[in-house]
């Protein structure tokens, strides 16, 4: 069965890795982010194969970007299926050494982005009372860690909206999930000191993302945890 699904930072890591993994069966598929070269090349990738891509470059905390991605996304796909909200960003270091324009990146990036790209898909998924969205959180959105203040209380700020909303629809067939993981081989730990085999394989965490997309009608998972495996 074929989805029509839209992908937020989805000109890298965890989000490409979805948008091509999805590009194996015959799915209808929008990527965004904040780079429209790379988003051009990823859609001209999974084109080539037995799938559609579209795109558009934008910024998940303006409004009227958001909007402009719908409305593009439903024009070119007909509709809507999976929402993945996946762009987010990291600024990290002492409470002390955090300015306020790191304050305001994190939050608008991590909480404002996932608030106005859900508002607008659960509009279209009440409607036809039918859909899912997976917001990417993160271990730190479970625990916290030192030199990480600012981009924990982003991810906490999330679990409480996800889960307020699974309440909203809980009359309703619209799922959804969040995923919870532990630092991932990325290239948003590229020029990080961190040991890369302590890390989570970036088709790890695409595998958690299918489990919940390809959940059955019966089924309405609430968030999968994911931390690395000792294998050191």
């Amino acid at each position: 069965m074929s989805i029509k699904i839209l992908i937020t930072g989805g000109s890298s890591g965890i989000g490409e890795a979805l948008a091509k993994r999805l590009a194996t069966a015959n799915n209808q598929i929008y990527i965004t982010g904040r780079s429209e070269s790379k988003l051009q090349k990823i859609s001209n990738e999974i084109n080539e194969q037995n799938a559609e891509c579209f795109y558009m470059a934008g910024d998940v905390a303006s409004a009227a970007d958001v909007h402009s991605i719908f409305a593009d996304a439903i024009s070119k796909m007909g509709g809507l299926d999976v929402l993945i909200a996946n762009a987010g960003t990291g600024r990290f270091g002492l409470i002390e050494e955090m300015s306020e324009e790191d304050f305001d990146v994190q939050f608008n990036t991590n909480v404002k982005g996932v608030f106005l790209f859900i508002k607008e898909a659960i509009k279209l998924m009440k409607e036809k009372n039918a859909g899912q969205i997976i917001v990417t959180s993160s271990n730190l959105g479970l625990r916290v860690r030192s030199q990480c203040a600012l981009y924990c209380a982003t991810k906490f700020a999330i679990q409480g909206m996800v889960g307020s909303i699974r309440e909203e629809l809980e009359d309703t067939k619209v799922k959804v999930a969040i995923i919870n993981p532990g630092a991932v081989d990325t290239p948003w730990f590229a020029n990080s000191p961190k040991d890369k085999a302590t890390m989570l394989d970036v088709e790890e965490v695409v595998d958690a993302l299918m489990l919940i997309i390809n959940q059955g009608p019966r089924s309405n998972i609430d968030h999968i945890h994911l931390v690395p495996a000792k294998t050191w």
